[in-house]
């Protein structure tokens, strides 16, 4: 029995299960299979579990194996012989199934508001005055060309953008058809209005194919999908954050909240929970793998494996919403500074440009590319780049540029000769800036549609018992 329970994860399907339900009673009125005393009846009886589930006075019985049974059980032992006729037309396979579904439409909801915070943090960040502070870009973690601050940070942002996006996304395709009414594999014989309850849980039609409406957990592959890219990209930006804080780059000043000191050494400020933020790609990825390991081979239609895959999903989405709910305050409340690579000179972050220069005045580009080259081997160890190519040197190692010469652009006007569409000029930084947070207001206005709807839905069914999910808890 302990072996074949799934109490441990079904606390968190409680109020879905319980909102299918309550639709489901309806549906039976609807069709004649329960009398309009006995629907108001089940009503009341599962609005008072919303209640208890609600004040924490709802405890799921392992001995029961799963919350369908005891919703069911304690709908029974309050009501008597009407609580069993709330099973009627339905299997424990489309109940389940329609659980999921409402679950995941609420968590994306919640998860895809949780990163948009995120996102907007960054572009907070890029827009204040430090975000037009220039710093050497990297490839292979080397100095390349100097950006803009901002530029990098929007990197960020835009991803986390798109994760968003997809998240609304699925979860505008999860709320296409409902399972409910599906029953065990093949639908019903009883004259059940399936388009009736699917409306009332939301949903623009129900599931065309009993078959697959049972058996069917694509969209919880999708979600653990999409937190997987999310976990590689929050970790991305973590690594930023722990290389950033280190005294090596010192580029981001993280808020006390975030950092630690060492049990042994008091002058330490260890950037903890950036890294865990970090590790979280892995366990992301697991998640993914062993749930789709679980789905692999299985034959149609319902089968027990089925109920591995839950905790799975369940486990990612919390995994997801602490990740976004750490991660929004840390980067609001960081303070990113010029570090020693962005004050210095060192590096010969222009040297692209003065290859472009020999180019415009006819040489190939792979001669001054290799001319390039070697004059700069030939700055000693430890010299400051930028101050030993005065303009004399210039002139001897490249007459084609004339006799007024090249002159080095300084660190903060280098990304402004690369005005390119997308490049790192001022002025496109501030084009891609606006773009983004046209994206988050359009992001924005369609999640509080979808949040409007779910309060709606919640309240129509629940009658308004106020009901909280677990998925809103986070951590």
């Amino acid at each position: 029995m302990a072996f074949g329970s799934s109490i441990a994860e079904d606390a968190d399907l409680l109020v879905y299960d319980l909102l299918g339900s309550l639709a489901h009673a309806a549906g039976l009125v609807r069709a004649g299979l329960l009398t309009p005393s006995e629907g108001r009846r089940l009503a009341r009886g599962l609005r008072q579990i919303l209640r208890d589930a609600h004040q924490g006075r709802f405890r799921l019985d392992p001995a029961l194996e799963d919350v369908h049974m005891n919703v069911e059980a304690t709908l029974t032992t309050r009501l008597g012989p009407v609580g069993e006729k709330l099973h009627t037309g339905r299997s424990r396979n489309d109940q389940v199934a329609t659980d999921l579904a409402l679950y995941l439409r609420d968590a994306l909801t919640m998860i895809q508001g949780e990163v948009l915070a995120v996102a907007a943090a960054l572009l907070e960040q890029a827009s204040a005055p430090g975000g037009k502070e220039t710093v050497p870009a990297s490839t292979h973690l080397q100095g390349a060309q100097r950006v803009h601050r901002a530029q990098l940070l929007q990197v960020h942002a835009s991803r986390l953008l798109a994760d968003a996006g997809r998240m609304g996304d699925l979860r505008s395709r999860i709320s296409e058809y409902s399972p409910l009414g599906a029953g065990a594999v093949a639908g019903s014989s009883l004259p059940l209005d399936r388009a009736y309850t699917a409306r009332l849980l939301g949903f623009r039609a129900p599931h065309p194919n009993s078959v697959e409406a049972t058996s069917d957990r694509d969209p919880g592959a999708e979600a653990l999908f999409l937190l997987a890219l999310l976990g590689a990209h929050a970790s991305g930006l973590a690594e930023e954050l722990v290389l950033g804080s280190t005294p090596q780059f010192a580029r981001v000043e993280l808020d006390d909240a975030f950092v630690t000191t060492s049990s042994l050494m008091p002058h330490k400020r260890n950037p903890d929970l950036a890294e865990l933020v970090r590790a979280e790609a892995g366990p992301f990825l697991g998640l993914l793998v062993a749930y789709l390991t679980v789905l692999k081979g299985l034959p149609l239609a319902y089968n027990r494996d089925l109920q591995r895959v839950k905790p799975l999903l369940l486990e990612g989405v919390r995994r997801g919403r602490a990740t976004c709910r750490v991660l929004a305050p840390m980067i609001q409340s960081a303070r990113f500074v010029p570090g020693p690579s962005d004050r210095g000179e060192g590096e010969a972050t222009f040297s692209v440009e003065l290859v472009d220069a020999l180019v415009l005045r006819g040489i190939p580009f792979r001669e001054a590319h290799g001319r390039v080259a070697r004059l700069l081997a030939q700055v000693p160890a430890g010299s400051l780049v930028r101050s030993y190519l005065t303009t004399e040197r210039l002139r001897q190692a490249f007459p084609e540029l004339g006799p007024t010469g090249w002159k080095v652009p300084t660190p903060l006007d280098e990304p402004e000769l690369r005005r390119t569409r997308g490049g790192s000029a001022w002025k496109e930084v501030r084009r891609d800036h606006q773009r983004l947070q046209r994206e988050l207001g359009r992001q924005r206005r369609e999640l509080a549609i979808a949040q409007r709807r779910w309060k709606t839905l919640v309240q129509r069914l629940g009658g308004g018992v106020r009901a909280r999910s677990k998925a809103a808890k986070g951590f």
